[in-house]
């Protein structure tokens, strides 16, 4: 026990404590924060590296040091502003001897150190004991707001990459076991009103879904909650934060939609109709129009969506094309960056390969936006790899549209030709052989 005891001796928990200052830092901090910030990070740095040697040197630790160090060194495993790499490092050594922990040992750390704090917000749709959703939102009407009063788990920020590490290194089995000290903490981050937090709710939701079964998602009905807090997530547009909080809570949200629902039905049509349809279309592409990197975050968003909605794709085909070939198509308007059109273009690309049947109607607006963009590209006389990947998916585009009206437009192809005609040199490596593509028996 005397070795067991001494292995904080020489050092202070205090030492390793994130302080509260970290939740609220940004660029109006005053200078002597900063200092004294600095300062203690790099104590706290000295400090974990001496953690880890006094552990190298014991045969034995007690439960409760154990549940210690993992609780201290996991608020450093992670890229957040109090973490130096050589902090980082360290953390992760000593983390190194729990890769596989004992279910018991993740339900210390989650109940010695993360649900007391969250106890005193309760989320009013989770049952905080069992993990559950509670039948009605508890509090009334006003519960929603009432939570969101004090907040004491933005005083920790250490929390999320805790609550993080327990769920990487959780074994699928003990899920359930543990999903009453999950869940509480992942939906306070999911359902908070500012956007930085929502990021990490989302990050949180991913882990927990690379485990959980859906029968338990189900069973418990947080596959409700998760869904609809997804949803609210692409509704806050105006934020620094909003491009990765869409790109994350879009991803997040299909695999709990593939999770839940089984391909082909009904219900997983209607939500993958719900989320291209209501939420980008008829929100992120209206009410954020003027902001292109959230549209840009956007049609990143859009291949895998469209690769589970296959051809009901092509409901959508009046929104999707004219917002797609927008960003390809020179104009004074039209400020788009490289990046912004190689989204475009990507987004498109997996657009007309799955709906093939209507595409032909398009070919005219889908052409004209390949080949100024094309055009458009040969001026500028950059070669960068970016510009290299926007001129490979254009050709995909052109591929894709020729396979399309093979036999429905066979005239695209002298439409092309004609095109082709008027600069050989320049559109052929465009076009390469597709007018005289074998596979469409011309």
């Amino acid at each position: 026990m005397g070795q067991e005891a001494a292995v904080f001796d020489q050092i202070s928990t205090n030492d390793l404590r994130v302080p509260r200052e970290y939740a609220k830092l940004d660029e109006h901090a005053e200078a002597g924060t900063l200092a004294r910030l600095e300062q203690w990070k790099r104590k706290a740095c000295d400090v974990l590296a001496t953690l880890r040697d006094q552990l190298r040197s014991r045969e034995s630790v007690s439960l409760q040091t154990q549940v210690e160090v993992i609780y201290f060194a996991a608020s450093f495993d992670g890229f957040s502003p109090w973490v130096l790499e050589a902090s980082r490092t360290a953390a992760q050594d000593i983390l190194t001897s729990y890769e596989k922990p004992a279910t018991e040992l993740l339900e210390r750390v989650l109940r010695d150190f993360v649900k007391p704090v969250f106890s005193l917000n309760p989320h009013p749709n989770v049952n905080v004991e069992t993990g559950r959703k509670l039948p009605r939102s508890a509090g009334g009407t006003q519960g929603n707001l009432d939570y969101l009063e004090g907040q004491e788990w933005k005083s920790h920020p250490e929390l999320f990459n805790v609550v993080s590490w327990c769920l990487r290194h959780v074994d699928g089995r003990a899920v359930e076991r543990l999903w009453h000290l999950f869940i509480p903490p992942i939906m306070t981050y999911l359902d908070d009103y500012q956007a930085s937090y929502k990021v990490q709710g989302v990050r949180l939701a991913s882990q927990l879904l690379q485990n959980a079964p859906s029968s338990l998602l189900r069973r418990t009905g947080i596959d409700v909650l998760l869904s609809t807090s997804l949803r609210t997530c692409l509704t806050f547009l105006h934020d620094p934060e909003t491009p990765d909080l869409i790109r994350a809570a879009v991803s997040t949200h299909l695999r709990l939609i593939q999770m839940t629902t089984d391909e082909g039905s009904a219900a997983r049509f209607e939500q993958l109709c719900s989320l291209l349809g209501d939420s980008i279309i008829g929100n992120i592409w209206i009410y954020a129009s003027r902001e292109p990197g959230v549209i840009e975050a956007s049609m990143d968003c859009i291949p895998e969506i469209v690769g589970m909605l296959d051809v009901g794709t092509t409901r959508y085909l009046k929104a999707l094309i004219p917002q797609l070939v927008f960003p390809l198509i020179p104009a004074p308007e039209n400020g788009a960056s490289v990046g912004y059109k190689l989204s475009s273009a990507r987004a498109l690309h997996s657009v007309l390969r799955v709906c093939v049947p209507r595409i032909h109607k398009w070919r005219g607006t889908i052409s004209e936006a390949a080949l100024k963009c094309w055009v458009e590209l040969a001026d500028a006389g950059v070669d960068d790899e970016a510009v290299s990947a926007l001129r490979y998916e254009l050709r995909n585009i052109c591929a894709a549209l020729a396979e399309a009206c093979c036999t429905t437009a066979p005239q695209f192809f002298d439409e092309l030709q004609a095109v082709v005609s008027l600069d050989v040199q320049l559109f052929r490596p465009l076009t390469q052989d597709l007018l005289i593509s074998p596979h469409c028996n011309r």
